[in-house]
């Protein structure tokens, strides 16, 4: 998996924005994108040039400037990401097109992942949210912030299980993305308790997880 094509720091961010804004509508419009996934580019490139002059000019305000800033910078991300997905779907798009846009190359020569790595990895994290006779079930790194709870790289998804109290554990269900919805059917309040475990893209398994307990109620 390579690493993510927007720099982290703002002056980097700054420079690759600026050629992404410059190079991106001739290229966009060569593989068929709607005009208004470039506008919107261009309309989060000004607003992040006031903002980031802003902050940069003002080191005696700083505290205020990077938080606008920072919503800036979102406004950008969410500008450029869709149109980017949609390039990048593209199967005319050119390996030199990304080079200029400073976008993901595929990597066409990828490193086999090692069979030891999914075993070796810490498992998932988990969170349940219990609502009515269904038990939500968030899992990974981060499982209490979706929007923060990337599966590790090389990872295709997780194993799921679950026991009623201390009985036999039961395989749910192979999930690829958090959070997984478990449909129940209860004539009494039940404990329920869950574990999980990773799985690589060749279905080689890792540890299994520390327990989450929950209780259903009919």
């Amino acid at each position: 998996m390579g690493r993510p094509y927007m720099p982290y720091q703002d002056a980097k961010f700054d420079e690759w924005f600026r050629n992404f804004k410059d190079n991106v509508d001739p290229i966009a419009t060569a593989l068929g994108i709607d005009p208004v996934f470039v506008a919107a580019v261009t309309v989060a490139w000004t607003d992040w040039t006031l903002t980031y002059t802003a902050k940069q000019a003002a080191h005696n305000v700083a505290e205020a400037a990077t938080g606008t800033n920072d919503v800036s910078r979102v406004n950008a991300h969410d500008a450029i990401r869709p149109l980017v997905k949609m390039m990048q779907g593209n199967p005319n798009m050119t390996v030199a097109q990304r080079q200029t846009l400073q976008v993901t190359v595929p990597d066409t020569n990828p490193t086999p992942t090692s069979p030891d790595y999914v075993v070796n990895l810490a498992p998932p994290l988990l969170l349940l949210e219990v609502q009515d006779e269904q038990v939500v079930i968030h899992f990974g790194v981060n499982p209490s912030n979706e929007k923060r709870n990337a599966k590790p790289a090389e990872i295709a998804g997780a194993k799921i299980w679950y026991r009623i109290g201390t009985g036999a554990w039961t395989f749910v269900a192979d999930d690829t993305n958090s959070p997984y919805t478990h449909n129940l059917v209860v004539t009494v309040p039940t404990g329920l308790e869950y574990r999980a475990q990773w799985f690589d893209k060749k279905m080689r398994t890792g540890s299994f997880s520390e327990t989450a307990k929950c209780a259903v109620s009919p």
